[in-house]
């Protein structure tokens, strides 16, 4: 198993209540990003909604839109919804 670390910001970080990060535990077989999210959605349903609109990035890289990409435990993964502004 692996375990990724996830940085949570604004309307995420509010939603699931963990605090500034969580760690998925996945199966070393299944360490992409498009499995990190089925994970999540599991076990945070209440954040269903707002992590379909977000972007993830990888080390600081944005990933575009439904990429899947293979990650590992020392990649600092970012979760980052929408942001606006005045």
């Amino acid at each position: 198993m692996t375990i990724i670390k996830c940085l949570l910001f604004a309307k995420v970080k509010e939603v699931i209540n963990k605090g500034e990060y969580i760690e998925i535990e996945l199966p070393d077989t299944e360490c992409t990003t498009n499995n990190l999210l089925k994970h999540i959605n599991e076990q945070y349903p209440q954040v269903k909604d707002v992590l379909s609109t977000c972007l993830l990035a990888i080390n600081l890289e944005f990933l575009k839109r439904d990429e899947d990409r293979v990650i590992q435990s020392t990649d600092e993964v970012a979760i980052i919804p929408p942001v606006s502004g005045g």
